[in-house]
């Protein structure tokens, strides 16, 4: 599924861009960092926030640490913010000290990208 939505500047004196993609698949983690270091070089002052939400089944490879380090120095270097659906680790029993301390933990993936659009104006994109 592929959807996107959204115009995202800030409504506080210099406007940003932010951006928000939501994927199941943990191997998109990469094209998407990749295309966040591509709007970051292209909005220079106006980039502003970049998050990926990860949700669904696949999150159980979030515990691989030697996998998800590599995604994390990259994400970091590129100023994007890793989350999770917290019905999602829930559902299949995974714990937080199990995941990388990088990735933050939603309520639910779908709520958080509703807020963003609607109080924050920020870009979305859904894979």
């Amino acid at each position: 599924m592929l959807g996107v939505s959204g115009f995202a500047q800030t409504k506080t004196g210099i406007e940003k861009n932010n951006y928000v993609v939501s994927t199941s698949k943990i191997p998109q983690l990469e094209p998407i960092i990749l295309t966040a270091e591509a709007l970051k070089q292209e909005d220079g002052h106006k980039f502003g926030d970049f998050q990926i939400v990860l949700y669904g089944r696949n999150v159980k490879e979030l515990t691989d640490k030697e996998k998800m380090n590599n995604y994390v120095k990259k994400a970091k270097a590129a100023g994007v913010e890793i989350k999770v659906c917290k019905l999602s680790i829930n559902y299949l029993k995974i714990d937080k000290k199990d995941l990388h301390p990088y990735i933050k933990v939603v309520d639910h993936a779908f709520t958080h990208l509703l807020q963003l659009q609607k109080n924050k104006n920020y870009y979305s994109i859904e894979l």
